[in-house]
């Protein structure tokens, strides 16, 4: 018994589908890093402001974290 082809639309919506799966799994995972990282550097300003750094690249380092954690936390 032949095989019947498979329809064109039938193809093309299951590579829209794959499409905005992968998609939104992508956009779930920048999100879930982007929060760890934050509360990752939200603990350590903490930590910086009971000890703050004796180090220029260090407080430099204390700078930028804080910037970051300003502008996208």
């Amino acid at each position: 018994m032949p095989r019947r082809p498979v329809p064109l639309w039938y193809v093309l919506l299951a590579v829209v589908v794959s499409v905005l799966a992968v998609s939104a799994a992508g956009i779930w995972y920048t999100e879930h890093v982007a929060r760890r990282q934050c509360a990752m550097y939200a603990a350590e300003l903490a930590v910086y402001h009971e000890v703050p750094p004796s180090t220029e690249t260090g407080r430099r380092l204390a700078e930028a974290k804080q910037h970051f954690v300003r502008r996208y936390c």
